[in-house]
């Protein structure tokens, strides 16, 4: 079976693009969301870590590197998308203005360079993780 190498997804969001810029980049409003804590050096070769203590969902830390900060509009990094490979993916946010408020572009790629073994596995492990995910920023921007 052949595995897709990335995971794309897109939601309106009704709040202006910087307020999900923020959310997505400032450490205290991103652990907010998005696992239970995260740190940021919010920078091109920054690195970010975001941690799971398991009361949510899964346990576990993953480290990235940041690539691309450009605010309020993209925002990109390199991440171990499994504790179990030092290959990396990457995870694209593009933030565009729409009448409602903001349209949130997700792509998360490279799954085809993970070994044969974890490719699938992390795959369908990301694309729950990020329904979830995102899910959880919509309801934070719905009552921050």
């Amino acid at each position: 079976m052949e595995v897709p190498d990335s995971i794309e997804r897109e939601l309106i969001l009704p709040v202006p693009p910087e307020r999900v810029w923020t959310a997505l980049t400032r450490p205290d409003q991103l652990s907010a969301w998005f696992g239970t804590q995260a740190t940021i050096d919010l920078r091109p070769g920054g690195e970010v870590i975001f941690s799971w203590d398991g009361s949510t969902g899964p346990h576990g830390t993953n480290r990235g590197v940041i690539e691309v900060v450009e605010r309020p509009n993209r925002f990109a990094f390199r991440w171990q998308s499994s504790p179990d490979t030092v290959q990396m993916t990457r995870v694209e946010f593009t933030l565009e203005p729409h009448p409602e408020g903001t349209r949130l572009r997700l792509v998360e790629s490279g799954f085809a360079s993970l070994p044969p073994e974890l490719r699938g596995g992390c795959h369908e492990s990301n694309t729950r993780g990020w329904q979830r995910e995102l899910g959880e920023l919509a309801q934070y921007l719905a009552v921050h």
